[in-house]
């Protein structure tokens, strides 16, 4: 019963069935001399692990902290069996990295109101503080392993105890003003994993390039990841990847186009294009240009996706991400063409869309956002935009709004599925209305006609 809450999500209600079943076997013990009718209801080691996976599974805030209880209170049982010459419920290093694990979801949540619990930078010191626990449990008693050379001992923390603590950092480090100390703390992991003879595996080093990457330390954050990048016999993409996002948090979209070419350059060198076939490397790329400050970071992102477009032996096809970090990049820039630009990615996205034959809510949540981008492009043009441009934007954003509004969403077909009008969302409107507020000004009556008309559509 136990597996099967755990299955379905139900951390609570597993954990409730422990409990139920420690009751149970504990009121057997004080019953005909240690023999009453729940005896065979006592919970070992695997009946603890599923709880525990129950809630690392789960996720969330509460996760960590349930499962440090559960731990502590397994502990304690294990010590008391221990003095009886007993391990049915010993702990093991499966139950120590699923606490781990559970520890490391809680401390990707934010504290936000302030509260004492264990999320964010609490579960992530949580968890150094249980492996350092393993680690010097035959050295001194602490409040994890209940004393000297008791309870604890027969545990060995393995590649994945380390990775599972280095993760718990890395993802505190996004949560902090400033995670520079945990990026620390998770590369002295990473040494101690070496002195124990474990050697870490690409996993690892990601792990720890993204500790720096979200550590907030700008450039020299990213500039030690990208030498841990370099000391890596065998990096993946997602390895250059996550120094690339490093680069492009330290808004250093310049660096990021250098891996790429780095990377492109060794891709044609041994004639071996899986070294750069995947998009999220590119999109990636886009993602930095689009967060970059450089006036010409939208001109050169709609440079690579029009290299991507032409394809080649080396370059993956644009997807829908990648026309949407394009779009997101014109549509904040300050550039009087701007308008007519995304409407020219806007289009060839469509076509490309065409292709589709069944496109997930996810999918069309994007083509929303696309229409929508362009419209936010059209309704912020600069106000010191030529006449021309102003004019060429007022066209835009009232074709683009009409389109939208006529666009064969999917699912709109012969094939039985309910008609779904994404073209009416409020936003549209609110932004159709802000373009016309702001790009027809001056033509008040000409203003008011194209509102009217657009509610009535």
């Amino acid at each position: 019963m136990i597996q099967s809450y755990a299955n379905i999500g139900d951390a609570s209600s597993a954990e409730a069935i422990l409990d139920r079943m420690i009751s149970l076997y504990s009121s057997s013990l004080q019953e005909n001399l240690g023999s009453g009718a729940f005896r065979s209801v006592r919970p070992n080691t695997r009946t603890f692990n599923m709880v525990l996976n129950a809630w690392s599974k789960k996720g969330g805030a509460e996760c960590g902290g349930r499962a440090l209880s559960i731990w502590k209170r397994l502990n304690i049982i294990a010590l008391e069996e221990e003095r009886n010459g007993e391990t049915y419920s010993r702990p093991d290093v499966i139950t120590f990295n699923t606490v781990l694990a559970a520890l490391a979801k809680s401390a990707d949540v934010e504290n936000r109101d302030g509260k004492e619990k264990i999320v964010g930078e609490a579960a992530a010191q949580k968890a150094v503080e249980l492996l350092d626990s393993i680690e010097n449990s035959n050295v001194q008693p602490n409040q994890y392993n209940h004393g000297k050379n008791r309870g604890l001992t027969h545990i060995e923390p393995d590649e994945i105890s380390y990775n599972t603590t280095i993760s718990a950092l890395a993802n505190a480090s996004k949560n902090c003003s400033s995670g520079v100390h945990l990026a620390v703390d998770a590369e002295n992991l990473m040494t101690r994993m070496k002195k124990r003879g474990i050697e870490p595996s690409s996993y690892t080093f990601n792990s720890v390039m993204l500790a720096w990457g979200r550590s907030s330390g700008g450039l020299q954050s990213a500039q030690r990841a990208e030498a841990l990048l370099r000391s890596m016999a065998n990096p993946t993409i997602v390895s250059w990847t996550t120094v690339m996002n490093a680069y492009a948090l330290a808004d250093s979209a310049r660096k990021v186009e250098s891996l790429l070419n780095e990377l492109e350059q060794q891709a044609t060198e041994q004639n071996d294009h899986h070294l750069c076939d995947s998009i999220v490397l590119y999109n990636t790329v886009l993602h930095s240009l689009g967060r970059s400050s450089d006036d010409d970071a939208p001109t050169r992102s709609e440079a690579l996706l029009q290299r991507l477009e032409r394809g080649s032996s080396y370059h993956p096809k644009p997807d829908f991400i990648s026309y949407r970090l394009v779009l997101t990049a014109l549509e904040h820039c300050k550039h009087p063409d701007k308008a007519l630009r995304a409407r020219s990615v806007l289009d060839r996205f469509l076509q490309s869309m065409k292709k589709q034959n069944i496109l997930p809510p996810l999918l069309q949540d994007n083509i929303q956002e696309a229409f929508n981008s362009v419209l936010t492009a059209c309704a912020y043009t600069p106000s010191n935009a030529s006449v021309h441009f102003r004019h060429e934007a007022a066209r835009i954003l009232v074709e683009t709004f009409r389109d939208m509004n006529s666009y064969d969403w999917p699912g709109n077909g012969e094939d039985g599925n309910t008609k779904r009008n994404n073209g009416s969302i409020q936003e549209s409107y609110t932004l159709f209305i802000q373009g016309c507020s702001h790009l027809l000004g001056s033509s008040p009556c000409e203003r008011q006609v194209l509102i009217t008309s657009a509610f009535r559509e």
